[in-house]
């Protein structure tokens, strides 16, 4: 019973993963572009990134490509 139990919690667990790394790159995403606005920044704004779906497609991309 205990393992079970156990392994339901590490299933419904590794649920977690992509909406968290979402949520983060999307964070920051966010958090960039509002500093971007902020008086007294010398530099020029940056371009916004992509969104998370162009930025994990573009990822996995190159994880494929710099496969032997």
């Amino acid at each position: 019973m205990r393992t079970v139990a156990c392994l339901t919690f590490l299933a419904l667990l590794s649920g977690c993963g992509t909406a968290t790394e979402r949520a983060v790159y999307e964070g920051i995403r966010q958090e960039n572009a509002r500093q971007q606005g902020q008086p007294g920044r010398d530099t020029s704004p940056d371009p916004s990134g992509p969104d998370f779906d162009a930025y994990s497609k573009e990822r996995q991309r190159l994880q494929k490509e710099s496969r032997p």
